[in-house]
Order: C-alpha cells, then structure tokens, then sequence
C-alpha cells in the first residue's frame, strides 16, 4: 500500500503506529511511503529508505495532513 506523510518539524513520520526518523533537513515536506508486511520504504528526493517494519497495525489513513495554519489572532 502506498500513502503519503507529512515529516514534522523534528524529521520524523508516523506510519501504523510507528515513528521513522527521516531527519530535520526534510522538516515539513510530504513524503510517499510503501507499506507491505514486513518492511516501510520511504521515497526522499531520489533517495529510498527501507526499515524494518516492527507493528502489525493496518493503515488508517491514506493521505497526508494539511499543515496547521495560525489561529486567528485578536
């Protein structure tokens, strides 16, 4: 199955479950990631990334959150 992520400000992805490290360098891009049963590939800019998948948890959702505007300020 392949799904996208939002990396967060400290570099990191959350996928079944599970946080990947990618690194601060990739902060805030959208990622697309492949789940199968036993491993999490992730596509960076040309490069390709494959850990060990240690979860058995399905995936929940698909696509990527959209980044979190500023509150209105009064």
């Amino acid at each position: 199955m392949r799904v996208q992520r939002r990396v967060s400000a400290v570099g990191t992805v959350m996928v079944c479950r599970q946080v990947v490290s990618l690194g601060r360098p990739y902060a805030g891009q959208t990622v697309t990631v492949h789940v199968s049963d036993s491993t999490i590939t992730v596509d960076l800019d040309g490069q390709v990334r494959v850990i060990r998948r240690t979860t058995d948890v399905p995936v929940r959702n698909v696509k990527t959150n959209k980044p979190h505007g500023a509150s209105h300020v009064v």
